[in-house]
C-alpha cells in the first residue's frame, strides 16, 4: 500500500523529465554520467598524511550556518550538499547525497532520489526527513541568505525516506526562477536527530555531524582546529570526488599576524601557505629552504574568477550620501603609486566586478546592456548609460582638480585647508578600519592621497573580533572588501543589492546599497535564461554598481602563488581553467 501511494503522488503533479544524474542552468552538464573520474583530479593519488594550513586571524565557533559568532576555517568539509558542481563546469550541478533528480521543465518543482549509501558521520542513514528539516531550520534559524533562498518554497513533500518533492513559488509574473533548482542541490544536509531538540542559532562550540569527507577531531579555541578524514566516507568513490580529499588530517592553525605565519613556514610548522601579498611573495620568500628548493615557490596564472579587492562606502554613513562625493574619493586613490610601492606592480586595477571572466564589461555599451539599463535611467547616473568607468591616469594635479570640483559641486569647500560642508562646517573626515598589518600599508598610502583635497581619513587598526564585529553591524565607515563572483552569478547578486537587507546584521547586502534600480538589475541576472541574457544582465548590473561609485575600485590578481615543501606533498596536472585546490585535491608524499 506505501508503495501504491508512493507512486500515486509521483503521478498526479507536474509531469516530470526523466530523473537525471546531474542538472544544468543552461544547457546539457559538461560531464557524462558514464565518466570514472574528473579530469583536474587523480583519480589513483594515495590517500594518508597530513596536511598543516595556516591563516591569520581568530575563531570562536563550529557553526557556519548562523550569525553568532566567527567560524572556523575548513568546516565546510565536513558537510555534504544533494549535489555538487564540478571545476570545470560552473553552470551545472552532479548529484552527491542527491544521486538523481527529476527537475520540471519549467522549473516550478523537482524531486531529488537519495543515494542510499549517504549517511551521517555517526552512522545514521540521510533520510528525505533531514532533507525538509534541514531546509526548515537553515531558513528559520540560519544565515540570513538563507531565508532568502528557502522561502521562496511553495512545499516540501516527503515522498518516501529517499524521495522529496520541492514545489516553488513563481514570481509576481508567474515565471518560475531557474537558478533556484541550483540552489536547492547546494542545500547542506544536516542530521534531524541530533539537532531537533538544540537551539541551533546560539549552538557555537559544538561540532554538529556532517555527512562530508572531514570531521572535527581537535581544536584550541581561536588558535587551531584539526580535521580527521572519516575512513569510511561514503562518497569516496563518486566520480565526482575519486581522487580528492586524500589526507588522512589536515589542521589549520591561526597565528596573529602574516610575519609569525611565514616564519611558521621557515621552520617546517606548517606544508603550505597561499600567499595573498604580492609584496610577500616577492619580498618575503628569500630564506634558506627556498634558495636549496626544499621549499618550493610556485606561481601559477589561471583563467578562474579571482577575488576582487575594493575599499567599500558605508552607505548608512550620511557623508557618502553624494556620488559626487564617492567619486571624488575614488579619483583620489592612486593605484598605479600604492601598486608600486606596496605590491611590486603585481595586481591590476579592476573595474568590474567580475575580473578575469568573460563577464567584463568593454567600452560602450551593448544594445542588449542599454536596453536593461534604460529602463532605470533616472535611478543612475548618466555617465553609467555612455561608457565602463575608467580608472584615473595622467596627471595627479589634474585628477585631483577634478575631484575637488566634484566636492565643491556637492557642498563640500575648503576653509583653511580643511574640507567642510559648507552649509554645516562639519569637515569631511571618516576612518579606515583594517585587521591586518598587510592592508595597514595601503590605506596609510590613500590617506596621502586623500590630503591635498583636504580629507582627512584616519587610519584605525582593530583585532580581528572588534573588526568583524564592525563589518557584521555595519557601523564601520570604510573597510577593504574583497568580492568573489562565480563563472554562474545568479541569485546570489539579489542578495548583494537587496534594499530590503540593507540595514540587517549579517547580511550580504555589506555596503547597504537601497537603490531599486540595482536590486532589478541583480534580478535580471537571476533570472537569466540563457548564456547570452546572463552576459548582457550581469554587463548592466556591474556598469550600474561601479558606475554609482559605492565603492572604490581597487585591485585584483590572476596568479595562484602557493609555497610548500616539496619533500611532503604533491598534486594534479594544473589547468589554467581550474587553478588548483591544495587541501582537496592534493596529496602526501609517502
Amino acid at each position: 500500500m506505501k508503495e501504491v501511494l508512493s507512486l500515486f503522488l509521483l503521478l498526479s503533479t507536474t509531469v516530470m523529465a526523466k530523473p537525471e544524474y546531474a542538472i544544468s542552468r543552461f544547457g546539457r552538464p559538461k560531464h557524462t554520467e558514464i565518466e570514472k573520474s574528473m579530469p583536474y583530479l587523480n583519480p589513483t593519488a594515495p590517500k594518508g598524511g597530513r596536511l598543516r594550513m595556516a591563516t591569520v586571524g581568530s575563531f570562536d565557533s563550529l557553526n557556519r550556518f548562523v550569525v553568532k559568532g566567527f567560524a572556523a576555517e575548513g568546516l565546510t568539509m565536513c558537510y555534504d550538499t544533494l549535489m555538487k558542481r564540478a571545476a570545470d563546469d560552473p553552470y551545472s550541478m552532479y548529484g552527491l547525497v542527491a544521486e538523481k533528480v527529476d527537475l520540471a521543465p519549467d522549473s516550478s518543482e523537482m524531486t531529488f532520489y537519495l543515494n542510499p549509501k549517504a549517511k551521517f558521520h555517526d552512522g545514521q542513514s540521510i533520510t528525505t526527513e533531514d532533507v525538509k528539516f534541514s531546509i526548515e531550520i537553515l531558513r528559520d534559524k540560519g544565515l540570513p541568505r538563507y531565508k532568502k533562498y528557502y522561502s521562496r518554497i511553495k512545499a516540501i513533500q516527503i515522498i518516501d525516506p529517499q524521495t522529496i518533492k520541492l514545489t516553488f513559488s513563481p514570481d509576481e509574473q508567474g515565471n518560475y526562477d531557474k537558478e533556484l533548482p541550483i540552489i536547492m542541490g547546494n542545500l547542506v544536509v544536516l542530521p534531524k536527530h541530533w539537532l531537533k531538540d538544540k537551539d541551533f542559532s546560539s549552538l557555537t562550540l559544538e561540532e554538529i555531524p556532517g555527512a562530508g569527507p572531514y570531521k572535527v577531531k581537535s581544536y584550541e579555541l581561536g588558535r587551531k582546529i584539526i580535521f580527521e578524514r572519516v575512513s569510511d566516507y561514503w562518497g569516496a568513490e563518486l566520480p565526482l570526488l575519486k581522487g580528492a580529499n586524500n589526507f588522512d588530517l589536515i589542521s589549520i592553525e591561526y597565528f596573529k599576524s602574516d610575519h609569525a605565519l611565514r616564519e611558521s613556514l621557515k621552520a617546517g610548522e606548517i606544508d603550505f601557505y597561499m600567499e595573498m601579498d604580492q609584496k610577500n611573495w616577492n619580498t618575503a620568500y628569500d630564506f634558506p629552504a627556498v634558495k636549496d628548493g626544499r621549499v618550493i615557490k610556485m606561481q601559477m596564472e589561471h583563467k578562474r574568477p579571482v577575488p576582487v579587492r575594493t575599499i567599500i562606502f558605508n552607505m548608512k554613513k550620511p557623508i557618502f550620501e553624494d556620488r559626487r562625493v564617492r567619486k571624488a574619493i575614488a579619483m583620489a586613490f592612486d593605484f598605479n603609486q600604492i601598486n608600486k610601492t606596496q605590491y611590486h606592480n603585481a595586481f591590476k586595477p579592476m573595474t568590474s566586478l567580475f575580473a578575469n571572466t568573460h563577464f567584463v564589461p568593454q567600452g560602450k555599451l551593448s544594445a542588449e546592456e542599454l536596453k536593461l539599463l534604460n529602463p532605470f535611467k533616472d535611478h543612475l547616473d548618466a555617465e553609467i548609460l555612455e561608457d565602463t568607468i575608467k580608472i584615473p591616469k595622467g596627471d595627479r594635479r589634474k585628477i585631483l582638480q577634478e575631484a575637488g570640483q566634484l566636492l565643491t559641486d556637492a557642498g563640500w569647500v575648503i576653509e583653511k585647508g580643511v574640507r567642510v560642508n559648507k552649509v554645516t562646517k562639519q569637515p569631511l573626515t571618516f576612518t579606515f578600519t583594517v585587521k591586518d598589518p598587510r592592508i595597514e600599508g595601503l590605506a596609510l598610502e590613500f590617506q596621502r592621497n586623500l590630503k591635498p583635497l583636504g580629507i582627512h581619513m584616519q587610519v584605525a587598526k582593530i583585532d580581528t573580533t572588534q573588526y568583524e564585529k564592525q563589518s557584521v553591524e555595519k557601523t564601520f565607515d570604510v573597510i577593504l572588501h574583497t568580492w568573489a563572483n562565480s563563472l554562474s552569478p545568479g541569485i546570489e547578486q539579489t542578495y548583494y543589492f537587496d534594499p530590503k537587507m540593507a540595514d540587517q546584521p549579517g547580511s550580504s547586502n555589506y555596503i547597504g546599497i537601497k537603490n531599486e534600480a540595482i536590486f532589478a538589475l541583480a534580478q535580471k541576472v537571476a533570472n537569466a535564461d540563457s548564456e547570452s541574457n546572463l552576459k548582457a544582465a550581469v554587463g548592466a548590473l556591474d556598469r550600474a554598481v561601479m558606475g554609482m561609485y559605492y565603492m572604490i575600485p581597487g585591485m585584483y590578481d590572476n596568479v595562484t602563488c602557493v609555497a610548500f615543501w616539496k619533500d611532503r606533498l604533491d598534486y594534479p596536472a594544473f589547468k589554467e581553467e581550474v587553478g588548483t585546490n591544495v587541501p582537496e585535491w592534493w596529496w602526501a608524499k609517502s
